[in-house]
């Protein structure tokens, strides 16, 4: 269980898994930037997950997102990743901004 927690939260492959927020976004829809940072997980599989970061008042405002889907490929990976993310804009709409920076969405 602690390995999950390390992949998710900066101990996963590539570049952008130890600081997703660095990174180019995959997609900018409704003025959020998202960023795909799925996470390898156990028998090949990848687990979606990402960052959703949008300025508010000059400042940049981070939330991420991790669920329990897994897909068998890290391309695969990274398109589920970005449409759930469209998903979480669609139904929070500004719910998501209030309240605590950093958190999960």
């Amino acid at each position: 269980m602690a390995g999950f927690f390390k992949k998710i939260f900066g101990g996963g492959d590539g570049p952008s898994a130890s600081d997703p927020a660095s990174a180019e976004p995959n997609e900018v829809y409704k003025d959020v930037e998202i960023r795909a940072n799925p996470a390898k997980e156990s028998g090949g599989q990848w687990r979606i997950a990402g960052t959703l970061t949008k300025t508010i008042d000059g400042e940049p405002v981070v939330r991420q997102f991790v669920r329990a889907d897994l897909v068998q490929d890290q391309k695969e990976a990274i398109v589920a990743s970005v449409n759930k993310a469209k998903l979480i804009i669609d139904q929070n709409g500004d719910a998501i901004w209030r309240g605590e920076a950093d958190r999960p969405v």
